[in-house]
């Protein structure tokens, strides 16, 4: 009987794998270690699982943003084991994650004779599946659990009958193709309603790299995601507006919902009024036609004020001159006030939204 190490990174793995881990570890031998490295706020994403499989903690303290502390600690861990400085070491390690940062670490194992089985979603690059002795997907429990087969039921006695000809097998349809809203604001709002509800679930609050693992599972996101060419931080804070606040915090970067800010309400359009002519009174033919006016001295025409310029006040404002530009396009391409401080505000936020508008409006010759 084989004995089976298990090493999970809790930050590259979600908790709701955790059976399937656990079960496909069960099946290759007798699991003698099990231990779970991750910072704070992954760990406790695991709580319910590391109480039920009673699984080591391994705590890391990450210095900085985007630092590699635990994959490092999980090295450590494995090599420990190999050399036999915490106890035996296994026949087999399963290492639960999708990161090819592991790689290296499976060929010396391989090497010193300890066979691994790597465990990740079907994302996991190819590097790290070949480079372990064998590789497992982790599968959605709906999913997992609508592939496998049913029992049989007992055979139950059934009269004779005569032989009946047997109908053609129907061919079995292909899997559909996820479903993926067809325009960008549909997109946007599937995505932003799917944080929201996430982030009602959890206090209004949780680690970024929980909510991208979420994320993407969702095909609108990862199509709109893969086309802005954004990195996901970057594409979320773009995107959702205001909606969300990122920040950083212990443990690493937190996504929260933030409160909505009050929009410039919208201008109601001034009434004009429609002046009808009254209908002019019946004339009586005068007895005798009256003196011709001599005709009155034109005016002289009124000086025209030239209107200034939206763009050089914007520039005069602080404004860079291609802003300046884009600014005068969006008034160009729309007449409506509301819609332009929407476009405004989209292409360089709440607060130059308002700036940029309040020069429109004296340029105008508004108060």
């Amino acid at each position: 009987m084989s004995n089976v190490a298990i090493l999970i990174d809790a930050e590259n793995v979600l908790p709701i794998f955790a059976d399937q881990i656990f079960t496909h570890a069960a099946s290759l031998g007798t699991v003698t270690h099990k231990e779970i490295y991750g910072a704070a706020a992954a760990l406790n994403a695991w709580v319910e699982p590391v109480l039920k499989y009673a699984i080591r903690p391994s705590l890391t303290i990450r210095p900085s943003k985007y630092k590699n502390t635990s994959d490092i600690a999980l090295v450590i861990g494995a090599m420990d084991l190999l050399t036999g400085k915490t106890e035996a070491a296994p026949d087999i390690m399963v290492i639960a994650s999708s990161d090819s940062d592991f790689s290296a670490l499976s060929v010396r194992l391989r090497t010193g004779g300890v066979d691994v089985v790597g465990m990740g979603t079907d994302k996991s690059n190819e590097l790290w599946r070949t480079a372990c002795t064998s590789f497992v997907i982790l599968q959605q429990p709906s999913a997992r659990a609508a592939s496998q087969p049913r029992k049989a039921e007992p055979a139950r006695p059934v009269p004779e009958k005569k032989p009946e000809r047997t109908p053609e097998k129907t061919p079995e349809k292909a899997p559909e193709k996820p479903k993926i809203t067809p325009t960008h604001s549909g997109r946007i709002a599937n995505i932003r309603a799917f944080i929201l509800n996430q982030l009602s679930s959890r206090e209004g609050r949780m680690p970024s790299h929980a909510l991208f693992s979420l994320l993407n599972e969702l095909p609108d996101y990862r199509y709109d995601q893969q086309r802005s060419k954004r990195k996901p931080l970057d594409y979320l804070a773009r995107q959702m507006g205001g909606a969300l606040k990122i920040e950083e915090g212990e443990g690493g970067t937190w996504v929260s919902a933030a409160s909505e800010e009050t929009e410039t309400p919208e201008t109601a359009p001034e009434a004009t009024e429609t002046m009808q002519e009254a209908p002019l009174p019946e004339q009586e033919t005068p007895e005798k036609p009256a003196p011709a006016r001599e005709p009155e001295p034109a005016s002289p025409p009124e000086p025209q004020v030239q209107e200034p310029d939206p763009v050089a006040l914007l520039i005069q404002a602080g404004a860079p001159e291609d802003a300046a530009r884009k600014i005068a396009a969006i008034c160009t391409e729309s007449t409506d006030r509301r819609a332009v401080y929407n476009k405004l505000r989209k292409a360089f936020g709440t607060a130059d939204a308002r700036k940029y508008l309040q020069i429109l409006k004296e340029a105008a010759g508004e108060a």
